[in-house]
């Protein structure tokens, strides 16, 4: 350990992703639909004081296990029920990864390759964005990683303690995002002894039955009192749904496109996704000398395993391709470090020209502070020296990681008193701990957001008839979209229209009244 702390490198890693992915995270609102869900489960779970069965909106959400909402409550637990006590744990695993996958590559390459495979990592968009929110994707992919390396190390110095770290992880990755914390690091190690020619010889020397007891007292207790406690329930919407139905069917409001990883790669892997198509392209007409390279070889088998069982899956999400990142930092590292072409780094600062225009555009036309533009400047004075750089990837990280800091530190701050559904949320807080005999009800319309920013209580979902119903009470909110009112056929009021910062939509709070 005190080797370790004496790594001027490491202590940047750290440094660099304590300040990007954990200091901030208290300064915006919760995003998306799916973030609030995992944040507002976890306070339900704090008021409820049960710690077995995930709740959202006061309703079973059998979805995903039970170690994201732990982590989000022990978070809670150190720095109270808000964004950055529930992202914290969250976000460590991210800080968590790349430091990992620092000390690994530096066992079997160098430091040199180590650091920037690490800080390649780092600077990924969509890793920042999923290590910045309360959901269990940065969770499994440092599990299913760990796994992985844990085997690799197991595998090439032949150290059975190696194995079981791996089966550890795999179950630690089991109690975060169910059976695929298992199946794909054990694909990924399949077809690489495959390739190698060695899987019968190694398979007897895993430790199986070892390996598989540490992993069932991993994640058998909880698996256990969930099914005691619901039974055919939690198995039907968990196993049955969550698991068998989205990796084969379509679930609605999940795209299910052969084509979407391509659309959405090009954000996702950010600021390297140019780059590495000419990667690939290089890697093909160099395969030969480069798969000696077992790291390398490694590598592209955990890339392409990961990414083809999610393509082969029937519903998609960009989040699902997580787990391929370190893999796609290692080989893009190669890349970077061993050819010295320069038009994937002019056409990637193409690509950013344009982000650069794009942004303070953006914010001028939906009238927004143009101070969260701020953001644009570290990566606009990059693309002056990736066309002056010998080593253009390095101020292409500089550039990329300056800004992302900026957005996190500064854009979103900045941006946040426009974000009408935490607003609405708060604000209808507000109003029931005003009035404890408020009723709050969403109609035609649901947002996680609203749900976890009120937080006093199950906000029903209702449609127009029984809207009309409720508004004869004067203790009745209603919140829902402003182009929903016009099949409203009863007076109301209004109390409060914000405007949506991405969509042209409106959001209204309405109540018994003359309608205006």
């Amino acid at each position: 350990m005190r080797k370790i702390l004496k790594d001027r490198k490491f202590l940047i890693l750290a440094l660099v992703s304590i300040l990007l992915l954990v200091a901030p995270n208290g300064f915006y609102s919760a995003f998306d639909k799916d973030e609030p869900k995992y944040l507002e489960a976890a306070h339900e779970m704090v008021k409820s004081g049960d710690y077995i069965t995930p709740y959202y909106n006061y309703e079973y959400r059998f979805d995903k296990p039970i170690l994201i909402y732990w982590l989000i409550v022990a978070g809670y637990k150190l720095f109270d029920v808000n964004e950055f006590g529930g992202r914290f744990f969250v976000s460590l695993f991210g800080v968590a990864l790349v430091l990992l996958l620092y000390l690994w590559i530096k066992k079997w390459k160098d430091e040199e390759f180590a650091f920037w495979s690490s800080l390649i990592l780092l600077s990924l968009l969509d890793f920042i964005v999923m290590s910045s929110a309360a959901m269990p994707d940065i969770v499994l992919t440092f599990f299913i990683a760990a796994s992985l390396m844990a085997f690799y190390n197991g595998y090439h110095e032949n150290r059975k303690r190696c194995y079981l770290a791996a089966f550890a992880a795999a179950g630690f990755a089991t109690l975060t995002k169910g059976p695929v914390g298992l199946a794909l690091p054990g694909l990924v190690a399949v077809v690489y002894l495959i390739l190698r020619r060695d899987l019968i010889k190694t398979f007897k020397k895993i430790p199986w039955f070892s390996g598989f007891a540490i992993f069932t007292v991993i994640v058998a207790p909880w698996y256990a009192a969930i099914l005691k406690k619901h039974g055919y329930l939690f198995f039907k919407d968990f196993i049955i749904f969550h698991n068998i139905e989205r990796f084969t069917s379509k679930i609605p409001g999940h795209p299910t496109e052969w084509w979407y990883y391509f659309v959405n790669y090009p954000w996702m892997f950010l600021p390297f996704s140019v780059i590495f198509v000419f990667a690939v392209y290089r890697f093909w007409t160099d395969r030969k000398k480069l798969l000696v390279d077992d790291l390398f070889m490694f590598a592209v088998v955990w890339f392409l395993i990961i990414c083809g069982f999610f393509q082969i899956a029937h519903t998609k999400l960009a989040h699902y391709l997580l787990p391929s990142f370190p893999a796609f930092a290692i080989l893009t590292a190669y890349y970077v470090r061993n050819y010295r072409e320069k038009l994937p780094y002019y056409l990637t600062a193409v690509l950013l020209l344009f982000l650069i225009i794009a942004v303070p555009a953006a914010l001028a036309v939906k009238k927004l502070p143009l101070a969260a533009a701020v953001m644009v400047v570290p990566i606009a004075v990059s693309i002056y020296f990736i066309f002056r750089s010998k080593e253009p990837y390095k101020p292409l990280l500089y550039g990329f990681l300056s800004t992302m800091i900026l957005f996190k530190w500064v854009t979103l701050p900045v941006l946040e008193p426009y974000r009408a559904k935490p607003l609405i949320g708060k604000e209808l807080r507000h109003m029931k701990l005003k009035n404890p005999n408020l009723s709050v009800y969403s109609l035609a319309y649901t947002s996680p957001e609203i749900v976890y920013y009120y937080g006093e209580g199950k906000i029903p979902q209702i449609d127009f008839r029984k809207a009309a119903e409720l508004l004869k009470d004067k203790n009745v909110l209603i919140v829902t979209r402003e182009n929903r009112l016009k099949r409203l056929k009863v007076p109301y009021r209004v109390v409060d229209v914000r405007q949506e910062l991405l969509t042209k939509h409106r959001l209204v709070i309405i109540t018994s009244g003359e309608k205006r």
